[in-house]
């Protein structure tokens, strides 16, 4: 008899109903959010950049793998200094990707297929070439506090200016830079040549609020709020306490405990200000879709739920969940499950979940911990109620490459000061040259090395790829199972863990993962009351020696329990079908019956 521990999580999903304009406010709650780094997804005119019409010309890619909408990272006009996150213009599209008249044709096409899209919106700060910051500098009204200027604290025996406080950059280093024809501190969270947005000032925010416009008007769905946590710091330009008051040295965005700089009470008034204009706007507009803001907050759980709605104070739709990106190394069962139910206990009633194991900023999963990984944090994802974000690349299991430092383009690497290149590759396309990204010999960053065979195209032919495991999870999202039904999560063993999604008269979704280094047994019955004896596989990983229409027992009857293989995963539907049951040999543990024959 096996140890077997059990818990339980029930989730009820709402729909919310939607208003006498018959705006569609359940669209975004059921989506799959595919981030793409536009420099990195295709090349249309052999530049070796990544471009709007790259995005276009592959627009049934998505209709395929039934992705319903994109978030783009920023296409504005920039000096690329950090990768486009430092805006010259925010209503006007860097060369380096297109024209207006390509980002048009992406909106119109997408709106052809059913797509929709979310723009990367970053108004924490802009580039040092914004005009407005140069017209700060000449304190030219109504520019003049667009920004956040703080005169010296004094001046050393050199006559150098004094910091005004110790606060840090999340880059490293001070957060404060000199700017001597001004004559005073301007405040930098991020690199240096990425001056902070002074978002008290009445007048900016107007500003902010006709970009939002402009872009909302050609279509967008939405909008990312870069770096939201951020928006707003102390008035009084307070020093922030020490996390070790020992240490003498203080370089590290970690040295400090951010009370003055993060989560201020102002950012949640200036978010909401945000979301009553964009409610207002589709309202006033009277449009199908709700439009929706997405915050970007690096914070433990209890605060991060603080940028959902709060009852009657609207603020962002969701925050992105980080819990996945956070996964360093193998879990047990129950650590694994600890992780979801934090973030299910602790969501707001009647806001929708979100999941998220990849993104620009945080390496790929099956780099940080093992390949065989990223099956079972996908196939996760993709089952759990709510939002699944996903990143280019990761339908097919994109893993991080080696950057060589000649080669590097990452000028603003974060406070652990490693390169977020690798997680940025081109987009693995199919096994020619640069893997079909780009017909330049020189991307602008080398192709994986593992192309030749971790690509769209190769992968659509075999039976058995994770394109095509994407694509089945992405189907059965589609069912209203997955859309309003319960969530309950089960600690089979204590490397074994199962959840179900289920919704009464409908077919239950029972996914199960090993998460250890060994085959395990697996007896569902003993947790999972109601099973019917027999269980069918519609999506399972690579490497679980299933395939989709495999039927399983369940019951808890030697030689009947099935076994799986180390750090694999298969989804389970109780769905009756009319051929007759398969029972693959290769399911039952060998150690348990070694004279097993096909029955």
């Amino acid at each position: 008899m096996f140890n077997v521990h059990f818990k339980l999580l029930t989730i009820s999903l709402l729909i919310t109903a939607g208003n006498s304009f018959s705006i569609d406010t359940d669209w975004w709650k059921h989506t799959i959010l595919y981030e793409i780094y536009v420099q990195s997804f295709k090349d249309s005119n052999g530049d070796g950049m990544g471009d709007i019409k790259g995005i276009t010309n592959e627009l049934d890619h998505f209709v395929d793998l039934g992705i319903e909408t994109l978030y783009l990272t920023p296409i504005f006009l920039s000096p690329m200094i950090d990768s486009g996150y430092d805006i010259s213009n925010f209503t006007e599209i860097d060369p380096m990707f297109g024209t207006m008249d390509d980002f048009n044709e992406l909106m119109s096409e997408m709106k052809r297929r059913g797509l929709k899209l979310i723009c990367d919106l970053v108004i924490n700060h802009s580039s040092d070439e914004h005009p407005w910051f140069v017209r700060s500098i000449q304190r030219i009204d109504p520019y003049t506090n667009f920004y956040i200027w703080v005169d010296p604290k004094g001046y050393d025996s050199k006559g150098q200016p004094i910091l005004p406080n110790n606060w840090l950059s999340v880059f490293g280093g001070s957060a404060w830079a000199w700017n001597e024809k001004r004559g005073q501190f301007y405040l930098h969270q991020f690199g240096i040549r990425q001056p902070d947005f002074n978002l008290r000032d009445v007048e900016l925010k107007k500003e902010i609020k006709k970009i939002m416009k402009f872009w909302l008007d050609r279509g967008v769905a939405g909008f990312r709020l870069d770096a939201a946590e951020h928006f707003i710091e102390d008035r009084y330009f307070r020093d922030e306490p020490l996390a070790d008051p020992n240490k003498t040295k203080i370089t590290s965005y970690f040295d400090l405990i951010h009370i003055y700089t993060a989560h201020l009470r102002e950012t949640y008034e200036f978010l909401h200000e945000l979301r009553d204009f964009t409610d207002q706007y589709t309202m006033g507009k009277r449009k199908q879709l709700e439009r929706i803001l997405v915050s970007e907050v690096y914070a433990y759980v209890n605060v991060t739920m603080t940028y959902y709605d709060k009852g009657d104070y609207a603020v962002t739709h969701f925050p992105f969940n980080f819990q996945f990106t956070f996964l360093r190394d193998f879990v047990n069962a129950t650590l694994y499950n600890d992780r979801i139910l934090e973030w299910l206990k602790n969501v707001p009633k009647g806001a929708t979940p979100n999941w998220l194991a990849e993104n620009h900023d945080n390496m790929r999963i099956g780099s940080r911990i093992c390949e065989e990984y990223m099956d079972i944090v996908t196939i996760t994802i993709m089952m759990l109620p709510g939002v699944a974000c996903v990143y280019y690349g990761q339908e097919i299991g994109m893993t991080n490459g080696y950057v060589r430092p000649d080669q590097t383009k990452d000028a603003n690497a974060g406070p652990l000061a490693t390169t977020r290149d690798g997680e940025r590759l081109p987009m693995q396309w199919d096994d020619t040259m640069n893997s079909g990204f780009t017909s330049k010999e020189t991307p602008w960053l080398p192709v994986h090395p593992n192309y030749w065979q971790v690509n769209v195209e190769t992968q659509k032919s075999q039976e058995v790829s994770r394109y095509n495991i994407f694509k089945a999870l992405s189907q059965i999202r589609k069912r209203k199972t997955m859309k309003i039904g319960n969530f309950k999560s089960y600690i089979v063993s204590e490397w074994v863990y199962a959840f179900t999604r289920s919704y009464r008269r409908h077919e239950t979704y029972i996914t199960v993962l090993n998460l250890g280094s060994e085959i395990a047994p697996v007896n569902l019955h003993v947790v999972i009351r109601n099973l019917p004896s027999t269980l069918q596989v519609v999506v399972a990983s690579i490497n679980a020696g299933f395939v989709k229409g495999d039927q399983i027992r369940s019951v808890p009857m030697f030689p009947r329990m099935f076994s799986m293989r180390p750090l694999s995963a298969i989804v389970l539907t109780t769905r009756a079908e009319t051929k007759p049951p398969v029972f693959r040999t290769e399911l039952i543990d060998p150690r348990m019956n070694k004279n097993s024959t096909e029955i």
